[in-house]
């Protein structure tokens, strides 16, 4: 995407030993006229005056333009640009050096490069996005001078655009979420509908269809892409219910609860969706998160988004679930995401259980983030009740580009790349 060229341009004296010595050998001449002083004022006088058409040939000539090639990009992810300076002034800028003032972390784009008269340099800036957020590229300024270092030639873009970082999606392979679809034929009608492993025929390829529904018989047969079509079971909704108290979170950075709630969260929609299920969000953090259960792409992209800015705010865990359950149909499925040992909850629990909507708890063990509380009483609780949960632990990645930026991580064993342990 072209970011348009609003610039600034200015020249100013960046040295003034060249104008003064110039200045002092006039007045020496004019007063002791002298053929040694004409010779140096004629050498030193000449390299100022090449100085300043040099100065104001880039001045007027030099420009440059900056490209981004995604708005958004997930943690892991490479974040690529181009940068282009074009220099259409008589003379070669020998040094330009790109200042850059984004806020993205991590982000250097500082470099100095030669680039001839009538010539457009080309930079390609890679930056791996470590943490969520929203953030600004730029503004962003180029200078350059002079051979003799007299003037400094600046040109500003004060353009700044917005990138969003998503947290990174993680397959959560070992958690099976308690479910209340609706079995049978008969009963209420569902909203939706998700993929049963039975394909009930094929038809041609459109866009956007999934590569894994290919139908390689079919295709080769007919010489043309078919794909799978699948037969359809009643759905139950998925909340993700994300307790972002601040009180109750542990860590810091990348190494806290409140970033690996995100990432859970992140991945349990990107799970859902996938399956064709309608799958909402509630949260507090310093703004609330309320986005009833939707399909498509759509919904992923506002659920990404949310979760790429949410922050901790003040709402205990307790009181978001009493406010949360009024929004639940019946047949429902609750998935509470918390690192909170505080029993204090546990009882919303069983409202929701006597409205009809099941509930799984993934529960950020306060522990592995460096706390001091077990989770051991809402474990015993939990399994009393018979709700199912499961511990959360550090070791929830399995992508080596994720692997590489945390700084703390130990790489999980083969045979267990998700380490949670299951309950109820």
């Amino acid at each position: 995407m072209d970011i348009p060229q609003h610039l600034t341009r200015k020249i100013r004296l960046r040295n003034y030993s060249l104008p003064v010595l110039v200045a002092g050998l006039f007045s020496i001449q004019f007063f002791t006229s002298d053929r040694a002083w004409e010779i140096l004022l004629a050498a030193f006088g000449g390299a100022l005056l090449l100085s300043a058409i040099w100065g104001f040939s880039l001045w007027q000539g030099l420009s440059f333009r900056r490209e981004m090639r995604q708005g958004w990009a997930q943690v892991g992810d490479r974040f690529s640009e181009q940068f282009t300076v074009s220099n259409k002034s008589l003379f070669p800028a020998l040094a330009v050096t790109i200042i850059d003032h984004s806020n993205f972390p991590g982000y250097k784009s500082s470099v100095a490069w030669p680039v001839a008269a009538h010539f457009d340099r080309l930079w390609f800036m890679d930056s791996f996005c470590s943490k969520r957020g929203l953030y600004n590229v730029g503004p962003t300024e180029i200078r350059t001078g002079d051979p003799f270092g007299v003037f400094e030639i600046s040109v500003h873009s004060a353009f700044t655009k917005e990138i969003l970082i998503t947290p990174p999606i993680v397959p959560l392979r070992q958690v099976d979420f308690a479910s209340g679809d609706w079995h049978g034929n008969g009963g209420t009608k569902a909203k939706m509908f998700e993929r049963t492993v039975t394909a009930g025929s094929v038809r041609e390829y459109v866009t956007g269809d999934s590569l894994f529904s290919i139908h390689w018989l079919t295709t080769a047969r007919r010489d043309r892409f078919y794909v799978r079509t699948y037969d359809q079971q009643p759905s139950s909704d998925w909340w993700i219910i994300l307790d972002m108290d601040r009180y109750v979170q542990v860590g810091h950075g990348l190494e806290s609860t409140e970033e690996y709630a995100a990432i859970v969260a992140a991945s349990i929609a990107d799970r859902g969706l996938k399956e064709n299920r309608a799958v909402g969000l509630i949260g507090e953090g310093r703004k609330p998160l309320w986005l009833p259960p939707k399909t498509g792409a759509g919904q992923r992209g506002e659920i990404m988004h949310a979760l790429a800015v949410v922050k901790p705010g003040n709402l205990p865990l307790r009181s978001l679930l009493a406010s949360a359950q009024r929004y639940m149909a019946r047949k429902s499925s609750a998935i509470i995401i918390t690192p909170s040992v505080d029993p204090a909850w546990l009882p919303t629990l069983t409202t929701l259980k006597q409205r009809g909507i099941t509930t799984t708890v993934l529960l950020l063990n306060p522990l592995d983030f460096g706390g001091i509380l077990p989770p051991n009483p809402i474990d015993k609780q939990l399994d009393a009740w018979g709700i199912r949960r499961y511990q959360i632990s550090k070791n929830i990645y399995s992508m080596p580009k994720i692997e590489d930026f945390l700084p703390n991580h130990v790489k999980p064993a083969p045979e267990n790349l998700i380490p949670i342990q299951k309950g109820a």
